[in-house]
């Protein structure tokens, strides 16, 4: 991988490595199996650099992890947030609990 473009414009976001989109397009000549190796290409080159990860990645790593995974769930119950009555900071508490086995 020698270069990562960040796109946005009309057609809304997109990603592209060494000049290759991880996304099909409308007039895309290229198969799925070709886009899923750029896109484990990204998570390689994620892996290498764990260790220069701070708490704000994990926590959108973690967070697109519970979202689009089929076996989490969001906990409405035990979820909150607000402003801190001591600190006046705005607070977050989302939790995401696996599936049980039996509901994936």
């Amino acid at each position: 991988m020698k270069k990562i473009e960040l796109v946005e414009d009309c057609f809304g976001p997109d990603v592209k490595i060494d000049g290759e989109s991880l996304f099909i397009h409308e007039y895309d000549n290229r198969n799925k199996e070709e886009i899923q190796k750029l896109q484990e290409s990204v998570i390689d080159e994620l892996k290498l650099n764990l260790s220069r990860l701070d708490m704000e990645d994990w926590k959108t790593i973690s967070h697109i992890l519970a979202i689009r995974s089929l076996d989490f769930e969001y906990d409405n119950e035990n979820s909150h947030s607000g402003g801190c009555n001591t600190c006046g900071n705005y607070n977050s508490l989302l939790i995401y609990g696996r599936k049980n086995e039996t509901e994936s």
